[in-house]
């Protein structure tokens, strides 16, 4: 690869009708901004001469699902208003900039292409992001994201209750709530990256796909499925309940009736149609 590579990065810039690679940045790239094909190469050439033509160890780039200990003092609104607060930029945040700059090897080809550290996570950011907005291309679900998941944060914003005074089936139906979070979050940051970007990665995405994460090499939604709201099932099981694998059955015990009738399916049918 890193004798392919230069290459690669010159049939880049002809596909695209670049002249010249701009190498120098004024200040720190944001994913919402539109990425140049110069900026890309920039990238490529530095992640390719890291170990493993990786990016160095980074938190996660998608904002977590929220997990709240039981015994958490805020209300549900103080815990709403605090994952608020943290789902930021997380690449660019005090301890990464700090960890980064410690990476001798990094600094190093950081210094070769004219960046700073912050300059080059905010490149990496941008381009990430745009590699994830590619993997969820249904613009419209992500508005419908938003808009339902902004009236669902709402309604939990409104909860003054202590959340380690809740009941442990409670406590487990906010959580399930406050994954919506998460997905309006993401779906935000999606929605604001620019078509340019998507359609530049889409284009080259052979090119560029060996050296992104796998975080967004996938649907960046796909790990915070609503059982409920995706299946329709009825109820789930709390941590720690037991599982149906753990039932036994003897044929000593009496008839086992297995199937469905019509009336209950048609119930079923009903019941899970919203």
């Amino acid at each position: 690869m890193r004798l392919l590579l230069p290459t690669l990065l010159l049939g880049l810039l002809a596909l695209t009708g670049c002249a010249e690679e701009e190498r120098l940045f004024h200040e720190v790239k944001h994913p919402r901004e539109i990425l140049k094909v110069a900026e890309v190469n920039q990238y490529l050439k530095i992640v390719n001469e890291l170990p493993d033509k990786q990016l160095p160890p980074l938190p996660p780039l998608l904002s977590p699902v929220p997990r709240w200990d039981a015994d958490r003092e805020l209300s549900v609104q103080g815990l709403v208003n605090e994952e608020r607060k943290r789902n930021g930029r997380q690449w660019l945040s005090e301890s990464v900039v700090v960890e980064l700059q410690s990476d001798r090897w990094l600094q190093k080809l950081l210094e070769k292409n004219g960046l700073s550290t912050e300059q080059f996570l905010g490149l990496a950011e941008t381009i990430c992001t745009a590699a994830a907005r590619t993997r969820f291309p249904e613009v419209d679900e992500l508005r419908r994201t938003v808009h339902h998941g902004q009236a669902e944060i709402s309604d939990l914003q409104q909860r003054e209750e202590v959340f380690s005074t809740l009941p442990p089936e409670e406590q487990y139906e906010v959580l399930r709530q406050a994954a919506w979070l998460t997905r309006v979050d993401r779906a935000q940051d999606l929605l604001a990256v620019p078509d340019e970007n998507v359609a530049l990665l889409e284009r080259h995405w052979e090119v560029i796909a060996p050296f992104l994460p796998d975080e967004v090499k996938q649907d960046p939604l796909a790990d915070i499925v609503d059982v409920l709201q995706e299946f329709g099932i009825p109820f789930e099981e709390l941590p720690g309940t037991g599982s149906d694998a753990d039932l036994v059955w003897s044929p000593d015990e009496g008839d086992a009736i297995v199937g469905h009738s019509a009336r209950s399916k048609a119930i079923e049918i009903n019941e899970v149609s919203y």
